[in-house]
């Protein structure tokens, strides 16, 4: 680990002020910081969000960043850190049979099938598979649960304190939870790696299996209509709302933002980036963006010579998960 990662970023802490300070404060931040910061927050639907400098970690917008709230796929994130960092990418892996009670988004992996851990990384940041997620950390730790605990001691290993995780996928269950401090400072961690900024910088992924192959597209729509995005993980459940961390660059600096607790994510994203740049996508072209699956070649035809697509399912229980988790599609 370089030096750079053995300094811990403190948070900022609350201090007292006498009540003159408090009333020259006041007027300091009337006279110059309000009209700078209410154009961020202005609308801005989420429960918390975060935007700062990756280098520095400086603020440059935030509420409640210090909340703590279930982070959906975002969780992802640390999963994928764990699985670059224990996995050379060429690995076979086998899911158990639990696999099939795994809620969606999912890619359908059958037990006893053989899968390359670059592709169910891939699926996992990229698809936001939840079977996929579940595959590697089961192979990682011997269990979901075990690797929750490597999950765990990772995050702490990178600042992240405020961070409890329960499962690989992010699918909601209760004492999971994130800050949205957390998250960048998670992501920032990952940026360090090439193969997780190649990852994240994915517009379109080939699963490959027995039959066809499959071109899923990445989730994060402002990768196909924002020039600065470097990339970024989105998450869904109806506990959490919507949820997002991602990175973007602007005169060679690298900002980092993320957000728990959205009601309209992109939305929520453009007027938070409103702080940094002029030309944000308009609501069409986010709407042009919006992620699909689309089935291509190297499929194997049935005796009809007609193409199937097939479609996921979610059985109506799970033993895992929560009830809510099962109508929360992943994204």
């Amino acid at each position: 680990m370089s030096f750079f990662y053995k300094i811990y970023i403190a948070k900022p802490k609350r201090i007292v002020y006498k009540t003159s300070d408090v009333h020259l404060i006041i007027a300091i931040i009337c006279l110059f910081l309000i009209p700078c910061s209410l154009s961020a927050r202005e609308g801005v639907t989420a429960s918390s969000f975060l935007l700062v400098e990756k280098e520095t970690f400086q603020v440059i917008s935030g509420r409640d960043y210090d909340h703590k709230h279930p982070p959906a796929s975002t969780t992802k994130v640390l999963t994928t850190i764990v699985a670059l960092e224990q996995l050379q990418g060429n690995e076979t892996i086998v899911p158990d049979k639990a696999v099939l009670n795994i809620p969606a988004s999912k890619l359908n992996l059958i037990p006893g099938k053989q899968y390359q851990a670059i592709d169910l990384i891939k699926a996992t940041m990229i698809k936001s598979a939840n079977d996929a997620a579940y595959t590697l950390a089961s192979h990682i730790g011997g269990s979901e649960e075990l690797f929750t605990k490597m999950m765990n001691e990772k995050a702490r290993s990178i600042g992240a304190h405020d961070s409890n995780f329960k499962n690989a996928s992010g699918l909601f269950v209760e004492g999971q939870y994130s800050t949205c401090w957390d998250l960048a400072l998670l992501f920032r961690y990952a940026l360090e790696s090439d193969n997780f900024r190649n990852i994240v910088a994915t517009r379109y992924f080939l699963f490959n299996d027995s039959k066809r192959s499959v071109r899923y597209m990445n989730h994060n729509r402002l990768l196909f209509c924002f020039e600065p995005t470097i990339g970024g993980k989105t998450g869904f459940t109806r506990a959490s709302k919507h949820c997002y961390v991602g990175a973007f660059e602007k005169e060679g600096r690298v900002y980092i933002l993320s957000m728990l607790g959205s009601k309209d994510l992109w939305g929520d994203a453009v007027k938070i980036l409103e702080g940094l740049y002029s030309d944000l996508p308009s609501d069409r072209e986010i709407r042009l963006a919006k992620s699909s699956s689309l089935t291509l070649t190297s499929y194997k035809p049935s005796k009809s010579h007609k193409l199937h697509t097939k479609k996921s399912t979610v059985k109506k229980k799970t033993v895992k998960y929560s009830k809510g988790a099962k109508k929360a599609a992943r994204r």
